[in-house]
C-alpha cells in the first residue's frame, strides 16, 4: 500500500474541516406539510373573497330593488361590491401566479414555497391598501347616516375605525411575518 502524499492529507483536511461547518438543514416533509396547510388556507380565503363579493352584488342589487330612497347605503354597498370585485381580481392574480409552479423535486418545493410566501406578503399589502381606502368611505356613511337619525354617532365612528384600523393592522402584520420566513429562506436556499 503507498502512503498518502502531502497533498491528499491537506485535501482530506479540507474536507473534513468543510463538511463539519455547521449549516441548517431543510426538514422537506415538514415544508410539504405547510405548503398544503397554506395553500388549503389560502384557497379558503379566496373563496371567502368570491362568496363575500358575490353577496355585496347581491344586496346592491336588492338595495337598487327594494330601498330605492336610501341612497347612501346604496352608495356605500355599491362602492363596496365593485371594490370588492377588483379586490378579488387581483387577489386571484396573486393567488395563481404563486400556484402554477409544479413541484416534483425538493428544490422545486422549495421554490414553490418561497414563491407562496411571496404571494401571501402581495396579499397582506393588499389587504392593507383596500383598508387604508375603507377610512373615508366609512365615515362618509356614517355621516350620512348620522344626518338622518338624531342621535350622536360618535360611538359608531369609534367603532368602525377601530374595526379598520385592526384590519390595517392585521395586515401589517401577516406582512411582517412573511417577510420574516421569507428571509429565513432564501437564507437557507443561498447556503
Amino acid at each position: 500500500m503507498s502512503e498518502k502524499s502531502p497533498l491528499d492529507e491537506s485535501w482530506d483536511s479540507l474536507v473534513d474541516d468543510w463538511q463539519s461547518q455547521p449549516y441548517e438543514k431543510v426538514d422537506m416533509a415538514k415544508l410539504i406539510r405547510q405548503l398544503k396547510k397554506r395553500t388549503f388556507w389560502a384557497k379558503l380565503c379566496l373563496g371567502l373573497d368570491v362568496a363575500g363579493t358575490l353577496f355585496l352584488l347581491f344586496t346592491w342589487y336588492w338595495i337598487a330593488v327594494n330601498e330605492p330612497e336610501d341612497r347612501a347605503t346604496f352608495i356605500y354597498v355599491g362602492i363596496g361590491a365593485i371594490g370588492s370585485v377588483f379586490y378579488t381580481l387581483y387577489a386571484f392574480k396573486i393567488r395563481l401566479e404563486s400556484w402554477r409552479l409544479s413541484a416534483s423535486s425538493p428544490s422545486e418545493y422549495f421554490d414553490k414555497h418561497i414563491s407562496g410566501i411571496k404571494g401571501a406578503i402581495r396579499y397582506a399589502k393588499l389587504l392593507q391598501y383596500t383598508s387604508f381606502g375603507m377610512f373615508p368611505i366609512v365615515n362618509w356613511y356614517v355621516w350620512e347616516m348620522s344626518k338622518l337619525r338624531d342621535k350622536s354617532f360618535l360611538l359608531a365612528y369609534l367603532i368602525i375605525n377601530l374595526v379598520v384600523a385592526a384590519m390595517v393592522a392585521f395586515g401589517i402584520y401577516l406582512q411582517k411575518q412573511r417577510e420574516k420566513e421569507l428571509a429565513n429562506l432564501e437564507k437557507i436556499k443561498s447556503e
